[in-house]
């Protein structure tokens, strides 16, 4: 999934090229959400570049070199178990992409019982497969959680009427902090862009694949954010 369409980046870089990334070849990924958009195209860029990928979703995307279908429904308790078993580590890298957008009809159609749908598949959904991996975990490993703008408090101004979204990606932030606190892993919220998938719509002014380049550069870099960051591809800070 993408980031909200309602929060796009601060400028559109449409043609810009990212650097390629280093000391990916060999690696251990896995990515959710990973038969389409965003997640399809992380798991792409990720095999091109020699890695070993654990793509989780309902339905398998395609077949490619280095690439392990786990089948993983983020809402469903034991489906998180029962993936997290089929994936042999030691991971490197999880990127937590699955998400939902939900009603966008505002205030007005928001129910109870579509909040909590909503909080379960985009936040307790990531939290729980993250404690399911611990034990296969590098303790230098990277967790990204892929949040949004959309869920910050000074930067998420969001015309649209997508409550349940926004109020799960701010859970998310919150979330990856205390996981900061908690894990030796590297934890970190990446707002992705307004990227052209099913969630950010047509009119969106950076393309996916774009996006996935950026994020793999952005998380192979030796220098990349520190743990309990909040940030966009480029590694700019995002205020909580």
């Amino acid at each position: 999934m993408s980031s909200s369409p309602s929060s796009p980046p601060a400028s559109s870089h449409g043609s810009k090229t990212a650097t390629a990334p280093t000391g990916i070849d060999g690696q251990t990924w896995v990515v959710t959400g990973a038969a389409r958009g965003l997640g399809l195209c992380l798991v792409r860029q990720l095999a091109a570049r020699g890695a070993r990928v654990f793509a989780l979703s309902r339905h398998p995307g395609p077949d490619l070199p280095g690439v392990t279908h786990v089948p993983y429904d983020q809402s469903d308790e034991t489906s998180i178990r029962s993936a997290a078993r089929a994936i042999a580590g030691p991971v490197d890298h999880v990127i937590h992409n699955a998400a939902v957008r939900g009603d966008t009809g505002g205030l007005a159609t928001l129910t109870a019982d579509h909040l909590a749908e909503v909080m379960r598949i985009n936040v307790a959904g990531p939290l729980l497969l993250t404690r399911s991996l611990l034990p296969c975990l590098k303790v230098q490993a990277t967790l990204t959680f892929i949040s949004s703008r959309a869920g910050s408090f000074t930067e998420g101004h969001d015309p649209d009427g997508d409550y349940a979204y926004c109020l799960s990606k701010a859970a998310l932030n919150r979330a990856v902090a205390k996981l900061a606190d908690d894990l030796p892993q590297r934890v970190l919220a990446l707002h992705p862009g307004w990227i052209a998938t099913d969630m950010g719509g047509p009119f969106a002014p950076d393309s996916p694949d774009l996006a996935a380049q950026r994020i793999v550069v952005l998380l192979s870099r030796p220098d990349g954010p520190k743990t309990g960051s909040f940030t966009d591809p480029s590694g700019h800070a995002i205020a909580p």
